[in-house]
């Protein structure tokens, strides 16, 4: 196969630290090469190297077998590529059309042919199976529908190259099956896809070749048919894999939380909950399992205070809650992972150390007891010890929380939540965007905490991580409980079709 892009000996130096060092990277025309790696690999930095983005301290890059370089964004898109970032990269204020049409190099002077651009754009949608709307204010659609409008405005400008970055992070199973089905499409197109992800059975069933990035250098190269999940697994993490098999608790303590005939919009079938009755006990891990979007959200946000229910009773400890605050569940020793990290979790401009003492700068040991005077020396000496305690991955506690790598950020929510030791962890999606070895941080955080004597209720939309943790399985559909299954030896079958409602 024609080589398309060859990327040799890539360096990029932040100051003293190495995100990629002598990285080589080769894609070929018409195939999916996946960009496998753990968070802080220099897989993101590669690729924003390539995108024009960052100028690499080191090393060439060559397109269709020709040196180019890259100095921006707007010559990469010049250049064929296209990348289609974690986070979008949309103007909400603008129509679905309005973002496709953004920047469009072919425009001159102020008029624009918009039928014909329409025309074309319909055409381009047709092609590739991207169903969007184009009349729409992209804050009128959906996360998936979103990303449809990123790749149509890649291709529309001309990519032969298009980067999809963590492309599945924020879809559901459906809407990932149907971005499989384009990419698959552009491969037909011999168009070529860079697929950077965690998500071991998506890599297997997408990828032609992938290379594996360790700790910012290549490890190799290898062909999909050529390798399996546990193979992958041990060149990412540079060591002997093994499966981790938690002991399932059976008989939980007294419950630290309950719901009884809990209901919110109950008329919204996936934005509601219609006579929700479950609890969590002391010392147990309880999986809500489901296809996202069947009220789990809501469910999240009744039992960490956000949410006011429209009927029935939540208890916590023992204790009737009358009165739903943010605040107040934190005074109840409530702790929440949320399901956004960069919205709900942490503070991205506010540094590493203020972030993990958020919730306890009124403790006589960071403040004057206010909350006004902080005790910087001593939050900062609190925050080098969680940093180890955590293996936070960062130049500096000082540094800004929004410059960590996913799996980095994660921890230190983790750091601030578990530290208070809490009667009640909420965790929500806790390892979605997490590579191999912060998965498992995360989950070996959780069971210990299950072994304080914490109750934790795990709402997450992937199937494996509710049967690996999960000692109790309650499957929600359209805000309703299905069914309730033990976590040891659980009836697979008979989980997943209560998860389809049957």
């Amino acid at each position: 196969m024609e080589e398309i892009l060859r990327m040799e000996h890539i360096t990029k130096q932040f100051g003293s630290v190495y995100a990629n060092r002598d990285i080589n990277l080769e894609v070929r025309r018409g195939e999916v090469h996946t960009l496998l790696g753990e968070n802080g690999a220099g897989k993101s930095t590669l690729m924003n190297v390539l995108f024009g983005l960052y100028q690499p301290t080191a090393g060439k890059i060559y397109l269709n077998g020709a040196p180019v370089k890259i100095t921006s964004p707007a010559e990469a898109v010049k250049k064929g590529i296209g990348m289609v970032h974690q986070h979008f990269m949309l103007v909400e204020a603008m129509t679905v059309f309005e973002n496709i049409i953004l920047g469009d190099q072919r425009t001159k002077g102020i008029f624009i042919d918009k039928e014909a651009r329409r025309k074309e754009i319909l055409e381009l949608a047709e092609r590739y199976g991207l169903e969007v709307e184009l009349d729409k204010p992209v804050t009128d659609i959906a996360v998936g529908a979103q990303q449809r409008v990123e790749i149509l405005k890649a291709l529309y400008r001309g990519a032969e190259l298009l980067v999809l970055d963590e492309p599945t992070a924020a879809l559901t199973d459906i809407e990932a099956e149907g971005l499989f089905a384009i990419i698959e499409k552009l491969k037909s197109e011999n168009k070529s896809v860079i697929f950077i992800s965690h998500k071991m059975r998506e890599v297997l069933k997408v990828s032609d070749r992938i290379t594996v990035l360790r700790a910012g250098q290549t490890v190799c190269t290898v062909s999909c048919s050529e390798t399996d999940g546990a193979g992958l697994a041990n060149l990412m993490m540079g060591r002997e894999l093994t499966p981790s098999h938690y002991e399932k608790v059976e008989q939980p303590g007294e419950p630290v939380m309950a719901l009884t005939d809990v209901s919110y919009q109950k008329a919204f079938k996936h934005s509601g909950l219609n006579g929700v009755t479950m609890q969590v006990g002391r010392g147990e891990i309880v999986g809500i399992a489901g296809v996202d979007g069947n009220g789990q959200s809501q469910l999240a946000q009744i039992v960490t205070g956000v949410l006011t229910p429209d009927e029935g009773e939540v208890d916590l400890k023992g204790s009737k809650i009358a009165r739903f605050t943010p605040n107040g569940f934190i005074l109840e020793n409530v702790s929440h992972i949320p399901e956004d990290r960069n919205k709900m979790g942490l503070i991205g401009n506010m540094s590493v150390q203020d972030n993990i003492v958020l919730k306890t700068t009124e403790q006589p040991q960071f403040s004057d007891g206010h909350g006004f005077h902080l005790k910087k020396k001593a939050i900062h000496s609190y925050a080098l010890a969680m940093q180890e305690k955590y293996d936070i991955r960062c130049e500096s506690v000082e540094q800004e929380a929004r410059n960590l790598s996913g799996g980095n950020q994660q921890k230190v929510i983790l750091a601030r939540e578990l530290e208070g030791e809490p009667d009640l962890l909420v965790a929500v999606h806790p390892t979605r965007g997490l590579d191999i070895g912060a998965t498992r941080y995360v989950h070996d955080a959780m069971i210990d905490a299950r072994g304080r004597g914490c109750g934790v209720l795990l709402i997450s939309a992937d199937f494996d991580e509710v049967l690996e943790i999960s000692d109790r399985i309650i499957v929600m559909f359209e805000g309703q409980i299905m069914g309730v299954y033990s976590g040891k030896n659980p009836p697979i079958e008979e989980i997943s079709l209560a998860m389809a409602g049957k």
